[in-house]
């Protein structure tokens, strides 16, 4: 039998209307009343009924997608290639940012939650794995761009820590012993399997791991700007690096272009996401192609699927990656390297 408002509301034991009051974030509520409808919904695996719909309705022909925000451009491949698959089989996607709020990212599932939409696609999630493997068992959903380490869910992603570690040894290829890497605060688990890929490389080429070349910022060009700039301080500069970002990478590379350093020579710089800008900047930026197109095609393609079978398949995919090769690196003709 379906979980009802009022068997929330007697497990509780407060009204009908206070339990409404709480799934609609209202105010006028004690935080022990708050508490105890928590418990209940938690207790009896409710389905808040946002829209007032009843949840045996039929498919809506509707896919969420949950971003962290519209400033990552490399977002664009990623909804273009869902949008593409989607479209091929009659469906439509829905756009929503989380604002890396996990809790917003809650609140917008509520439209999964209510059958608003047949299944959601989570971005860059922010919430913990164990709810998002929890909420996979009872909807269909899948995850992104991101490799969550738990089995239970569809994942589409790359091989990061690979990716990196292709990237960095490129660099050591090329004769460089003291790379920098800038990388985040927000402990995103892409940029802890780049970081992982990163000081793997070192250990490879039995090159040590130096803290002091080691900056973390956010995800925006003014991080690479004061990356750079705190590399360029060091009593000894690194001779390239690696940021786990384009657009922190192109932020590093604009400052090292105003403090003269000669990119491609006496300083190389890798990026990674090739967004745009990536071969628009001048030099050109060297960078990892994680396939964001195909991703986005990928993760909607075996959603639907899901969303038209009983038996989920819950694997996880980790498509190809590409170092493509420009002038930041001291490369004049763009390359591809699997």
């Amino acid at each position: 039998m379906n979980v009802t408002i009022k068997d929330v509301a007697r497990e509780a034991n407060v009204s009908v209307a206070t339990v409404s009051r709480v799934l609609n974030e209202k105010k006028n509520v004690s935080a022990e009343s708050a508490e105890a409808v928590k418990r209940a919904v938690e207790k009896l695996g409710y389905s808040p009924n946002f829209l007032g719909r009843d949840l045996r309705k039929s498919e809506t022909k509707r896919i969420l997608a949950i971003i962290a925000s519209t400033e990552q451009t490399f977002y664009n491949d990623v909804l273009r290639g869902m949008q593409d698959a989607a479209s091929a089989q009659g469906y439509d996607v829905l756009i929503a940012t989380s604002a890396n709020d996990p809790e917003r990212e809650m609140h917008l599932l509520g439209m999964m939650f209510s059958r608003a939409v047949d299944a959601a696609v989570l971005l860059a999630p922010k919430l913990d794995t164990e709810t998002i493997v929890d909420l996979a068992s009872r909807y269909k959903l899948a995850v992104c761009l991101e490799r969550v380490d738990a089995q239970g869910l569809l994942c589409v992603t790359i091989n990061n820590e690979r990716a990196a570690f292709d990237a960095t040894s490129y660099l050591i290829g090329k004769g460089r012993h003291r790379i920098g890497l800038i990388t985040t605060k927000i402990r995103s688990q892409s940029s802890i399997d780049r970081e992982n890929g990163y000081r793997k490389a070192l250990r490879a080429n039995n090159i040590p791991f130096l803290p002091e070349l080691v900056y973390a910022g956010d995800y925006d060009a003014e991080s690479g700007t004061k990356g750079c700039d705190y590399f360029l301080n060091l009593p000894r500069r690194p001779d390239a690096v690696f940021s786990i970002s384009d657009t922190i990478s192109i932020g590093a590379m604009a400052h090292a272009v105003q403090n003269n350093i000669l990119i491609g020579t006496e300083m190389l710089f890798f990026g990674f996401d090739n967004i745009g800008y990536s071969h628009m900047f001048i030099p050109k930026l060297s960078t990892v192609d994680q396939s964001c197109y195909l991703q986005g095609k990928t993760v909607v393609e075996k959603l639907i699927s899901n969303i038209k079978n009983d038996k989920p398949d819950t694997g996880t995919y980790m498509l190809p990656h590409t170092l493509i090769l420009r002038e930041s690196t001291g490369d004049a003709a763009a390359a591809n390297r699997r």
